[in-house]
């Protein structure tokens, strides 16, 4: 699914799953924010996504790096 989607954008699915990283911190910050400003249900859905946001690009990032180290050649 990241290939696909990267090759939409026309970018790497490296820098794809690094804009994803950000976009899950920001998530988390502006969760965390909203919690601690009394705006507790929707401070925590706004975390919650930045959580499975931020998991979902860890897994994805770890099948690119697994699927580059499956690619290479023993020296």
């Amino acid at each position: 699914m990241v290939e696909r989607l990267a090759a939409r954008l026309g970018i790497s699915q490296m820098r794809l799953l690094l804009g994803g990283w950000a976009l899950a911190a920001v998530l988390l910050v502006v969760g965390l924010l909203l919690v601690l400003s009394n705006s507790t249900i929707v401070g925590a859905v706004v975390f919650m996504l930045g959580v499975i946001t931020s998991m979902t690009v860890a897994v994805n990032l770890l099948r690119l790096r697994a699927a580059e180290h499956a690619t290479r050649q023993p020296e």
